[in-house]
Parts: C-alpha cells; sequence; structure tokens
C-alpha cells in the first residue's frame, strides 16, 4: 500500500514491491480473457500422467464469456440520460453521451471491472478542440496513495507506465535512447506531469517536472469497482475463484479428447505375418497405422486391443464441476444460452429464473451509476474552468437502466398504458417507457399525442352540435 509518493524517489524499485501482487494478478487475468491458458495452467504434464508431448488441445474460456455476460446486461441496452431541466436534455445527451461514445467506453469498463477488479475513468482536456474528453484507463498503469491512517482517503491517483525516450547528449556525449517511466499524478485541482530515467528496473534521476491546475475541486481520474472491502483500494475480480475448476474442466476434456483418439486409432493384435520388414531401420513393422502385437500361431484370433476409459465418470466430474461453476460465478445455464427459454410466458417468468445473475448485474450498477455520473460532471466542469464557449453547468440527471434482457415490446406497453390510466405515471413517462424516445424525438411525440387527442376531442365535439342541430323540436301545443 502506498501512503507516500517517496516510490518516486532516485535509488527506488519499479514498479513499487508492494505492487507486485496485484500487477500479477492483472497480468494472469488479461492472458485468461485472451484465451491465453497454456501460459497460466502451466502444470499440463503433470496432470496428464507425465507426458512429455501434453498440450493445451481444448480451451473453454469461461473468463471472457462470464466477462461479455456482465457487460452486455449492464450495457447491452444503452441506458437512457434524462436531465431534470428538459432545456438541457441536448446537452447532456448529445454533447457528453453521444459525442464522447460513452456507452461504448463504458463497456469497456466493465470488461476490466470483472476482469481486474477495476476500471477507470480519466476526463483531459483537448485545446485543439477545445473540450474535455472521456477516455478509459486500464488499471495496470494505476497506483494508488492514500493516508496512512484511512486506507479510503485517497491522495492521489498515480498513472504510470514505462516508455522509450531520446535524450539529448551533453557536452560532447551522443543522444542517446532510454527507458522512462511517465508518470501523471493527480490531485485535487491540479495534475503533475512527470518523468524519470529508469535502468535494471530502478529509477534513475527525474528528467522532467511540469504541475497546472485543472480549475476542477477533485480528481479526474474516476475508479468504478466490481466489490471492494473496508480493507481493500482496489476491487476483487470475477476470475479468482475459478481457475482451478476452470483447469480441471479443461484438463477432463483434453483427457476424454486423448481417450477418443486412442478409440479411433487402436491397436491391433494377431499373426506376425501382417508385420514387414523395413530396411531401413531393419525391424518388422506394422503394414496398417497404429501399434501391432504378434501373437504365436494357434493362438487368439486377429482384433483390436480395447480398453474401457471410464468415459462416464468424467463426464459426471464434469457435470459437477459445472454446477460448482455456476454457483461460484453467480449464474446458470439459461443466462449461457444452454437452455431455450422459448417456453416462457413472460418477461416476469424469465427474470425469476435469472434473479440470481441479475441481483450481480444490480450489484455492479450501484457502483457504476454514480461513477459514471461523476465523470459526465467533470468533464462539464472541466470545460467551464477553460471557459469553453455555450457550455452552462449541467444540473442533476438521471441514469435509466435497462435490465439487460430481450425487450418484450407488447408487455412493456401494457404496463405503461395500466400504469398511466391508473393515475400513477405520467403521460411523458408512459411514452418514454412505452417507446423507449428521448428528447427532442420524445417532445415530438408528445406533441402529435396532444394534437390527435385535440383532433378527435373537436371531432366529437362537433358531431355532438350536428346531432342536436338535426333532432326534432319539441312542439308546443300549450296554444
Amino acid at each position: 500500500m502506498l501512503t507516500s509518493f517517496d516510490f518516486l524517489r532516485p535509488g527506488e524499485q519499479w514498479p513499487p514491491k508492494c505492487e507486485h501482487e496485484r500487477l500479477h494478478r492483472y497480468d494472469i487475468n488479461r492472458k485468461l480473457f485472451e484465451g491465453r491458458h497454456e501460459l497460466v495452467f502451466d502444470n499440463w504434464t503433470r496432470l496428464l500422467r507425465n507426458d512429455q508431448n501434453a498440450v493445451l488441445e481444448i480451451v473453454i474460456n469461461w473468463h471472457r464469456r462470464l466477462s461479455k455476460l456482465w457487460a452486455d446486461l449492464l450495457l447491452g441496452e444503452p441506458p437512457r440520460f434524462v436531465a431534470h431541466n428538459p432545456n438541457q436534455q441536448s446537452l447532456l445527451e448529445e454533447r457528453y453521451v453521444k459525442e464522447q461514445n460513452l456507452v461504448s467506453k463504458g463497456y469497456e469498463l466493465a470488461l476490466d471491472i470483472s476482469r481486474f477488479g477495476t476500471g477507470l475513468f480519466k476526463v483531459r482536456f483537448d485545446g485543439n478542440q477545445r473540450r474535455s474528453v472521456i477516455e478509459t484507463n486500464p488499471p495496470t498503469v494505476w497506483f494508488v496513495v492514500v493516508s496512512p491512517d484511512n486506507v479510503k482517503d485517497i491522495q492521489a491517483h498515480v498513472l504510470a507506465w514505462t516508455a522509450k525516450t531520446r535524450i539529448p547528449g551533453r557536452f560532447l556525449t551522443p543522444e542517446k535512447e532510454v527507458e522512462t517511466l511517465l508518470v501523471e499524478i493527480h490531485q485535487r485541482g491540479s495534475i503533475t506531469t512527470q518523468r524519470y530515467e529508469l535502468k535494471d528496473k530502478k529509477i534513475v534521476r527525474q528528467l522532467s517536472s511540469m504541475t497546472v491546475n485543472t480549475g476542477v475541486n477533485d480528481f479526474l481520474i474516476v475508479p468504478i469497482h466490481n466489490f471492494i472491502t473496508s480493507d481493500r483500494v482496489e476491487g476483487i475480480d470475477d476470475y479468482s475463484d475459478l481457475d482451478s475448476i476452470v483447469q480441471e474442466i479443461e484438463i477432463r476434456f483434453a483427457q476424454i479428447s486423448r481417450i477418443l483418439d486412442k478409440h479411433a486409432d487402436p491397436n491391433m493384435y494377431g499373426p506376425d505375418s501382417a508385420l514387414e520388414l523395413n530396411p531401413d531401420t531393419g525391424e518388422y513393422e506394422f503394414k496398417v497405422s497404429g501399434k501391432y502385437f504378434p501373437v504365436a500361431p494357434g493362438e487368439d484370433p486377429p482384433g483390436y486391443v480395447s480398453w474401457d476409459g471410464k468415459l462416464d465418470m468424467a463426464f459426471k466430474e464434469i457435470e459437477m464441476l459445472l454446477k460448482q461453476l455456476f454457483i461460484l460465478t453467480e449464474t446458470n445455464e439459461i443466462v449461457m444460452g444452454g437452455t431455450s427459454t422459448g417456453n416462457l410466458e413472460s418477461g416476469d417468468a424469465l427474470r425469476q429464473l435469472l434473479m440470481v445473475p441479475l441481483m450481480h448485474v444490480s450489484r455492479i450498477r450501484m457502483n457504476f451509476d454514480p461513477g459514471l455520473k461523476k465523470v459526465i460532471k467533470l468533464a462539464n466542469q472541466l470545460e467551464i474552468a477553460m471557459n469553453v464557449e455555450g457550455v452552462e453547468a449541467l444540473e442533476d440527471f438521471t441514469v435509466e437502466w435497462e435490465d439487460g434482457l430481450p425487450k418484450n415490446v407488447k408487455e412493456d406497453s401494457l404496463v405503461a398504458v395500466n400504469e398511466f390510466t391508473s393515475g400513477i405515471r405520467s403521460l411523458r413517462n408512459a411514452v418514454r417507457l412505452a417507446q423507449g424516445l428521448e428528447g427532442a424525438k420524445l417532445e415530438e411525440e408528445l406533441a402529435q399525442i396532444r394534437a390527435d387527442r385535440d383532433a378527435i376531442l373537436n371531432a366529437e365535439r362537433s358531431l355532438l352540435m350536428a346531432r342536436a342541430e338535426a333532432a326534432p323540436r319539441p312542439v308546443d301545443t300549450a296554444e
């Protein structure tokens, strides 16, 4: 844990020793996500009976599938960003969501949250375009400086990475290329950019340093965690509990594959007349593929050497491991696409079956929602601090999330109609729910609905008046 900036002093090791375990875990999880399991599960030879030719034949990439599942359920259906002030809806939706491609960047962040435990939003100002830029950064370059008394009291977010840099020579010494450490120290209201020379993974000297004021009284780094405990500054990933189970499943499938290969090319036994002399080696060999065991004349007739591979037990173990995998990942066969859901009568029935996965996504959303709002507000505040023309302070807004399940237009429309007619939902929100409209399109639809309703009322009023005029008047018989 980093409690000061001493780790950036000349002579210190890079990266800091206290960060090695975290960075090593990130490296492992990145390889698992990319399907390079042979670089992580490195004891295949021992597990496959010390076969020196053993290779990782089957990769079942549960890790990537799991990360994509949570990202899909969270952001597969883009959330709606609704400004409390309708006049700011265009500013919010166009400038900070669509132009920033914010939903796509949020999807990247959701993948990082799953595989690393933490994802990072960063806000910076582009002086050429005169606007804020929202981007994602990998947590592999993120180092947090906290208060010695409180791990939750963050003093600075440090982004640091290595690169090759050419340094001009001095006097008669020529220009040289050295490995450098590039550092951004993000503190409340300021960013300090530094460069250090590295040699043998140690900081040699500082090459440059520059501090700029952001005009925003907050960090321009927004970390979003998977789930976190009171004694940690980084989140906990989804992979750590799965590695041993996934490795065992892949081992079992590899062993099953080897057994089936043996049955596809079985060994034979029979008379030695089936062997022929190889003039190059001087040994007798079988004319066909596979091994051949000669037997003495008069013994068993030719046949195949067979054995029971006990595949039923292997498949039962795989089934048991999959059940444990579903429990640990908070998923099930349905959410992974293993069972058809075509016979479900309603979206509520599907939600009941997917209650546990949806609760997991709800837990991610609990951290994602405030982080997404904060990064938009920071982008807005940074533009105001930089006096960007035409930008006003953004008021409060709401992020309306979807559940990630297939849309049922008929069911959603019935819900909207029933809630509107019962008086517990406004016309605006009913139209938004039923048709998924926002901003100018929503206003146009509401205006058209009001115009159609007025036209119908006027037509009914005209019809009633016409009927009243055409009706026969009563005759006065008093005279």
